[in-house]
């Protein structure tokens, strides 16, 4: 009996830790009325549109000729060496322009988002709520 308990002992303190957490920025984000999750794709993370408006979605469709549900805007999320702060590219659909862009997580739900063409001259920040973890 003893044998036994001995390996189930074991067999637990083998087993594989759970998952790792989640990244903070990792869920649903908000601005206005476009709605992305931010997830893993590979070794980064990415900005999915899951909802947008269907004003948005003509816009998108119009300057670029893509459908904006399912579409990644944000690519290639990564920490840029400072707390809180993380480097992306940002595709801008409804001007078919790809940007430069910055993500602050200013707290738990809410992080600025700001994309910039033209050498950094030109550049547009939002500000995002979290809906879902």
């Amino acid at each position: 009996m003893k044998k036994w308990f001995a390996l189930f002992a074991f067999s637990l303190l083998a087993a594989p830790a759970s998952a790792a957490a989640p990244h903070p920025l990792e869920g649903r984000w908000k601005e206005g009325n476009l709605v992305i999750d931010i997830a893993p794709c590979g070794s980064v993370l990415c900005g999915t549109v899951v909802s947008a408006s269907k004003k948005q979605q003509a816009r998108a469709m119009k300057g670029s000729g893509t459908r904006l549900i399912g579409s990644r805007l944000i690519t290639d999320i990564r920490p840029d060496g400072r707390a809180n702060r993380y480097k992306a590219k940002v595709f801008v659909a409804d001007r078919d322009m790809n940007a430069s862009g910055q993500i602050d997580q200013l707290s738990n739900d809410r992080i600025k988002v700001k994309g910039c063409v033209a050498l950094g001259i030109l550049c547009k920040s939002e500000e995002w709520q979290r809906v879902s973890r």
